[in-house]
Formats: structure tokens, C-alpha cells, sequence
């Protein structure tokens, strides 16, 4: 007896333990390799992205200059000295050259000059070459190898500031002049801020340090102004493993700590694009992953191991004490004594149940419940000839099935009064439809009639001598009859669906299928309605679909000019056309769906977000809509829930626009200070269009959302080093930043100092 425990208890042990492990397993090292190649995914799309924006921008200023350069302008000014007589040519120069300087192309500077006929054109004016305080420094130029070159110019090297703002060193595009002339004596700047670069790249959402590297591995563009102009192995960085792909990933080490390098190439100038992470920053959701995948597994096993100890005990237990009854019974001999306990309830269950299959045809013979089942199954095609026709044999059904040499299947709905139904009204209208089918169809005519969910199925047939017309007399009458019943004794509507003739029926479910398709076309006509589905074939079969587009457009136009009028009068018109008799239920349902969609549209897009209109989903109105089953509701629906909601909306938009809605905004930014606050994230929050609320607040404060977030920052970040003792980082924290750092690069370039030797400033005074 014991050893089937044991056996029990050690093969369940094994079968689940061993499964846990090797799943443990395999979880672990799959989720590290995924998390890994994850993360080393997202930094190569980081850099990529980084790469494309500027790019993008160095590729505009690119054109831009090549543009101004080609064009008649320059060609003409290139050859003239431009003294008093060409101020006009000047004029016109200068105004090309200002159109380089946009928001687009970042560019701050554009100078122009011309060592033969002895000019420079810049920001300030025109000149005389040789009398600028940099000519020297601008002949040099002319000594670069290539026609073109981007340029790292450190600001404070000429005497002559070569950008207005505020910033160390300028990234310039360089191109000898003239373009077609072999022989080059005019020369063209593009002078953008490496600032307006660094602030392209930097973002408190990223943690990585970011720079940008010539092809010489210099750096020309990185957080940390000190460092631009020096090679990356000046760093303390070791030298990174280059490849000659256009990207990868390598590592290299800081003071005795590695880190990952992702790097990208640019083809337009051999830059490099570089993003640093540390590898244990990299590597700590890997350990997490596993510690957590470790403890996981060992409590599945230990799990594992009580649950196979008690179950098995608990399986085992009704066996002993079933093989110990059977002996109790004298069936104990010698011989089965020896058997196995299986082998011993086996014998007995055979006995048992070697009588089943006589006991289940006589339990369910003559049963309505079965016979209601059955007839359910076969409508539904769930039910086999051979088993249909075994079942008919056995209800007694199949005489009066082969007597009939036509058949049609009736599909009647119940429709819903107006008023609201308690369920005992719904069960008496529902027993008076049964009665009046069984009181209008001879028996011998119909087979009983089945509930399928809401509606009530009867297959009525004639005898094989009918005749076609005779046949289709004798169902029309039923059907009228059944219709006229209901309304005249139960005040009660029906619908009745009726299925194309069928002989035999085994092609109950086709019908079925028929008759409900029928049905479903009864939100075409009015209530109380009998449809044949051979009359809805021939109309789909001609009909051609027209959605009404123009005047839905109108409609449209009507509700956003708020017309109640005029819109009702469209839609009126839009639901006539979509309504006709010979569009089909789908072409129907799609011309519901495309309004719906449009007008959902136009609330979206109209950063409205009042809920006392509008407050369900696009999916919940889909939903109703598809349940309506007559035009009156279809019409009342779409004028309730979409059509004067949207006219009060935009009636209500067109009388108050901008109220207090900027103050909103500054009363969130003051709340959520301590988050890493978007202007994505306030109008999720407002419910409004994110495009929406820029514009209002910039009208409202004459300031960008971020400049003014940035702005609130400082000067909390002030009060508090100020007068309080509370260190940097904890203040960092407090302000939304990730780290110590970001808030540091953005007090010092905001205030010229960092924080620690601002409160130092501030405690002295």
C-alpha cells in the first residue's frame, strides 16, 4: 500500500520540480539576453535619433548656403567691389544672407567675403577686408583642402564676436567662393552656436552623457563646455575599438569602471555620434533578473514539494480506503488479493457501468429539455445527419419530417415596448407567442419551438403533393396571422424572418442562418414586420451603394457652425439616403460607422473636454449602435448621443474660449514641481490638445511652457539654497530631476555658477 504513495510522492516531486528549473532557467537567461539587447537597442535608436535631428539641421543650413551662393545675387556681388554705387546689390545680399538665419537651421551668423575686390559682408555690416581686425584670421581660410568644410572655431579667438549670444564656441560651414572657379577668392560662413547643437542632444529624461565627435575624434559638441576642443582619449576614457561600420557599440574604461559606447557616423561630415553608459547601469536589471528569477524558482520548488506531499497523501488515501470497502464485500479471494488496487477498482467500475449507454436512452427519451436541446444544436449546426436522424427516431419526429416535402423556418423576435419590462412581463409575452404558434400552426405542421437567446425558432413543413404556391400561401398566412395575433392580444410587435424553402432537414441550420440575416434587415422598415429572405437576396443582388458623402460634409459643416436647423435637416436627409431599401445590412452599418467616426473626430479634435456632453467610448457607441433595430431608434439614438452633444460643444467653444485656462496651467506646474513635468503630460492631465494649450499659454504668458518651468525650477532651487541647509541632491530630487548632475549643468547655465558656489555666494553676503 505504501509504495504507490512513495511512488506517488516521487514521481510528482520530479514532475514538478524539475519543469520549474529548467523554465527558471531558460526565463532567466532569455530575459537578460532580451533585456540586454533591449537596452543596447534603445541606445543605438537614441543615437540614431540624435544623429537624424541634427543632421537635419546641418543638412538645411547645407542647402541653404548652397543656394544662396548659386543664386544671381551673389553671382553678381562676388565681382564687385561694393562701394556707394552698389548699395542696392548690398541690400539685396544681405537680405539673401538673412534668410539663412532661422529657427530651422539654427544659424546665427552668415558672412560673406571677397579677398579680390577687398570686402566682408557680416551681421554688423559691410567692410573693407583689410581694414577688419580678423583678416588674417580669414585668409587663413582659404588654405583649408576642400571646398566645403564644417569648422569648430572657438568664439574668443576673434576680435570680432562671431555669434551675438552667449556661447564658447560656434560650429561653422565654410565654403570657397567662386563655386565654378577653380581659382577661389570669396569665402562663405554658416555660424551656428554649438550651444543650440549641445541643447539638441542634452534632455533631463536621458541620463547617458552625450558628445559629439569631428573625424578627427575631436569633440566639438558635449555638456561640459571645458571639454570641447579636446580628443575623447583626453577624457581619461581609453581608446575606443572604432570599426569601419557606420555604427556600433564597444566599451571602454574610466578609472578602473567600464563603460558602454554607442556610436554612430554621420555620412554627411564624418562626424561621430557618441552616447557613454555605465555597465552597471546597463547590467542592474540583469542581476535583478536574476535574484529575482533565483528566489522565484526556489519557492516554486519548495511550493512544489508540500503540494506533491499533501496531494498525494490525499490521493492515495481514497484508494486505500476504496480497496479496503471492496474487500469488506467479500470480493477479497486470494487471487485479487494479489492484484494491484487498480486493477481491483477496474473490475468493479466494469460492472458498473456496463449498463451506461441503455441508461442514458431511456433517461432521455421523450424529454423536452432533450428534445429543445437537440432542435437548438441542429439549428445552430452543431449536430451530425447521422445523429440528428438517430434522435429524430428516437422523439418520434421522423415520420412527420418525411412526410413533408417543404419546409420553411420561421426566426420571430419579440420587439421591446417603449416603456421599460419587468422579467415577468417579458416571460408572459414570450408563453403567449408559443401558445398563438401552436394555436395557428397545426401540429402536424410544425416541429415545437425553440428560445435561441432572444429569439423563437419553428420549422413549419407541408406534405410532399403541396404545391409551390399553395406552400408559400400557407406560410404567408401563418406568418400574418402570428403577427396580427400578437398585436391584437398582447399589444405586442414581432418581426418574423422567414428562410428561402428547403427540403431536406438536415439544411435546418442554412435556413436558420437565413432567417436570422433576414431578420437583421428589419431596421430598414418599420416595426411588426415579416422579411423573406429570397426578397432581400434579389435587392442586394442589383443594388449598387452609394454612401451619401456630400451630405454628410454638410452635415458636418452644419454642426460646427453650430446650425441645430440646418444640421437636423441634413441628417434627415443623410439617413433617408443611407436607409434605402436596397443597401445592404453591412454597406448600412458601415455608413453608421463612418459618421460616428467623423464626429468623434470633430470632439477630439476640438480640445474640448467637458464631459457633461460626450463621456462614452468610440467602441461603447459602436456597441449601441449596432443594437438598434429600427429607424425611430436609430434616428433618436444618433440625435441624443452624438448630434446635439456635439452642437452644445461647439456652441459653447464658439462663446468661451481661453478662460483661465493659463492659470490652470500654472497652478499644475506649481503642484507637480517635484515631477519631470511635459507639456504632453499637463494636457493629458487638463484633457486638453497638447498643440492647443502651447498656444494659450505663450498668449497667456508671453512664455513657452518648458521656459517657464525651467524659470519656476530656479527659483525654488534659489529659496531653497538660500535659506535652507538641505543638500543639492535631496533639492534635485525635489525639483523632478533624475540626477544630481542635470540640475547642476542647468543651474550653472542658467546663473553662471553652480549651486554649491551660489549658496557659499549667497551665505557670505
Amino acid at each position: 500500500m505504501r509504495s504507490l504513495w512513495m511512488k506517488l510522492l516521487v514521481y510528482g516531486g520530479l514532475i514538478g520540480t524539475i519543469p520549474v528549473i529548467i523554465v527558471g532557467l531558460f526565463a532567466y537567461f532569455q530575459s537578460t539576453n532580451h533585456a540586454e539587447q533591449r537596452v543596447a537597442n534603445e541606445k543605438m535608436e537614441l543615437m540614431r535619433q540624435v544623429k537624424a535631428n541634427i543632421e537635419q539641421v546641418l543638412t538645411t543650413v547645407h542647402h541653404s548656403l548652397n543656394n544662396t551662393i548659386e543664386s544671381p545675387t551673389m553671382a553678381e556681388a562676388i565681382r564687385k567691389p561694393l562701394l556707394g554705387n552698389d548699395f542696392q546689390l548690398y541690400r539685396n545680399l544681405r537680405r539673401e544672407l538673412s534668410r539663412l538665419q532661422s529657427f530651422d537651421t539654427k544659424v546665427e551668423e552668415t558672412i560673406v567675403l571677397n579677398n579680390e575686390q577687398n570686402w566682408i559682408v557680416t551681421n554688423q555690416g559691410i567692410s573693407r577686408l583689410d581694414a577688419h581686425p580678423d583678416e588674417d584670421r580669414y585668409i587663413s581660410f582659404f588654405e583649408l583642402p576642400n571646398n566645403t568644410t564644417w569648422l569648430l572655431l572657438e568664439t574668443e579667438s576673434f576680435e570680432e564676436a562671431i555669434i551675438r549670444r552667449h556661447c564658447p564656441y560656434t560650429i561653422s560651414l565654410v565654403k570657397k567662393l567662386p563655386t565654378r572657379l577653380s581659382d577661389k577668392y570669396g569665402l562663405a560662413f554658416a555660424n551656428i552656436p554649438m550651444c543650440s547643437i549641445k541643447e539638441m542632444i542634452l534632455s533631463d529624461e536621458i541620463s547617458d552623457e552625450l558628445m559629439i565627435l569631428d573625424e578627427k575624434n575631436q569633440i566639438i559638441v558635449h555638456s561640459d563646455e571645458e571639454v570641447v576642443g579636446k580628443s575623447f582619449v583626453d577624457l581619461g576614457f581609453s581608446e575606443p575599438a572604432w570599426t569601419n561600420e557606420a555604427a556600433g557599440q564597444t566599451t571602454v574604461d574610466l578609472d578602473n569602471e567600464s563603460y558602454a559606447l554607442t556610436y554612430t557616423t554621420s555620412n554627411l561630415n564624418g562626424w561621430k555620434y557618441v552616447s557613454l553608459t555605465s555597465m552597471n547601469e546597463l547590467m542592474s536589471e540583469s542581476r535583478s533578473i536574476g535574484w529575482f528569477t533565483f528566489y522565484m524558482v526556489l519557492s516554486m520548488i519548495v511550493l512544489t514539494t508540500f503540494v506533491v506531499w499533501v496531494y498525494s497523501r490525499k490521493l492515495y488515501s481514497p484508494v486505500r480506503k476504496l480497496v479496503a470497502a471492496i474487500h469488506q464485500k467479500g470480493t477479497g479471494d486470494e487471487k485479487k488479493q494479489k492484484r494491484t488496487e487498480f486493477q481491483v477498482i477496474e473490475d468493479q467500475l466494469h460492472d458498473l457501468f456496463s449498463s451506461k449507454k441503455m441508461l442514458e436512452q431511456e433517461l432521455t427519451v421523450h424529454t423536452k429539455q432533450s428534445l429543445m436541446l437537440f432542435l437548438m444544436r441542429v439549428y445552430q449546426g452543431r449536430s451530425s445527419t447521422t445523429d440528428s436522424q438517430e434522435r429524430l427516431r428516437l422523439y418520434g419526429l421522423d415520420k412527420r419530417i418525411n412526410g413533408w416535402g417543404i419546409m420553411s423556418l420561421f426566426v420571430i423576435h419579440l420587439e421591446h415596448p417603449r416603456h421599460e419590462e419587468d422579467q415577468e412581463e417579458r416571460e408572459l409575452r414570450a408563453f403567449a407567442l408559443r401558445n398563438i404558434i401552436d394555436d395557428t400552426v397545426p401540429e402536424e405542421n410544425r416541429l415545437p419551438a425553440v428560445w435561441i437567446d432572444d429569439l423563437l425558432v419553428v420549422v413549419v413543413g407541408l406534405d410532399e403533393y403541396t404545391a409551390i404556391t399553395d406552400a408559400e400561401a400557407a406560410v404567408y398566412h401563418w406568418s400574418e396571422n402570428i403577427k396580427a395575433y400578437m398585436q391584437e392580444y398582447m399589444q405586442t410587435l414581432v418581426s418574423i424572418g422567414i428562410s428561402e424553402p428547403f427540403k431536406a432537414f438536415s439544411n435546418s441550420n442554412i435556413a436558420f442562418a437565413q432567417g436570422t440575416e433576414a431578420l437583421t434587415h428589419r431596421f430598414k422598415f418599420n416595426e411588426n414586420v415579416i422579411i423573406y429572405y429570397r426578397s432581400i437576396q434579389a435587392r442586394e443582388k442589383v443594388a449598387v451603394y452609394h454612401h451619401p458623402s456630400q451630405t454628410e460634409e454638410e452635415l458636418l459643416l452644419a454642426i460646427r457652425l453650430a446650425d441645430r436647423e440646418k444640421a437636423e435637416e441634413l441628417f434627415e436627409i443623410w439617413l433617408n439616403a443611407v436607409m434605402d431599401k436596397g443597401h445592404t445590412v453591412g454597406e448600412v452599418h458601415v455608413s453608421f460607422m463612418h459618421l460616428i467616426s467623423r464626429m468623434l473626430r470633430f470632439y477630439h479634435e476640438s480640445g474640448w473636454t467637458r464631459s457633461d456632453h460626450m463621456h462614452l467610448s468610440e467602441a461603447t457607441l459602436y456597441q449601441e449602435c449596432l443594437h438598434l433595430r429600427s429607424q425611430d431608434k436609430i434616428k433618436d439614438w444618433f440625435s441624443e448621443r452624438l448630434l446635439y452633444p456635439l452642437l452644445a460643444m461647439f456652441k459653447e467653444i464658439s462663446e468661451s474660449q481661453f478662460q483661465d485656462l493659463s492659470q490652470k496651467m500654472i497652478n499644475y506646474i506649481k503642484a507637480n514641481d517635484d515631477t519631470a513635468i511635459t507639456l504632453e503630460q499637463c494636457a493629458a492631465d487638463l484633457h486638453y490638445n497638447a498643440n492647443y494649450l502651447s498656444s494659450v499659454f505663450k498668449k497667456g504668458t508671453g512664455m513657452t511652457f518648458s521656459d517657464y518651468v525651467a524659470d519656476h525650477r530656479l527659483k525654488e532651487a534659489k529659496k531653497w539654497l538660500h535659506d535652507t541647509d538641505i543638500p543639492i541632491k535631496q533639492i534635485a530630487e525635489r525639483l523632478g530631476y533624475k540626477n544630481s548632475q542635470n540640475f547642476i549643468r542647468s543651474f550653472k547655465k542658467s546663473t553662471g555658477m553652480t549651486p554649491g558656489q551660489y549658496r557659499q555666494e549667497k551665505g557670505m553676503e
